[in-house]
């Protein structure tokens, strides 16, 4: 009934359309861990790819963070989550109960953590 209520205003299920796109735009946390490793590492790549360019055109680096010498994929992906996916995505699961994208997000934190704990920064553990 609360779902209903909401959608009878047009403001309403425009801010909903808003927030579903962003979060379709951010969700790559809330796949599946194969996939989100995937995405994690074509999205880094990009970002290194732009901090490369600016150095090399003596500009600004724009995202210090994504220096490929230096850069702890894991941490930024903890960052990631912690600032921007968590509380976004448990305002979108408490309106729309989303448990399986819930369990990826979980799933997938405990991946990059287990990863940074272990002090790696690459996008997998080495080969046992």
């Amino acid at each position: 009934d609360s779902v209903k209520t909401v959608l009878t205003s047009p403001e309403n299920r425009i801010l909903i359309k808003r927030m579903l796109i962003k979060c379709a735009d951010i969700s790559n946390p809330c796949r599946p861990i194969e996939q989100c490793i995937e995405w994690a590492g074509r999205i880094s790549e990009e970002y290194f790819a732009q901090t490369d360019e600016e150095k090399r055109q003596g500009l600004p680096v724009v995202m210090p963070v994504f220096d490929r010498n230096t850069c702890s994929i894991p941490k930024s992906q903890i960052s990631f989550i912690d600032y921007f996916i968590t509380d976004m995505f448990d305002a979108w699961d408490a309106f729309a109960d989303l448990p399986n994208l819930m369990q990826h997000l979980d799933n997938n934190f405990k991946y990059w953590k287990g990863l940074d704990e272990r002090k790696l920064r690459s996008l997998r553990p080495p080969p046992e």
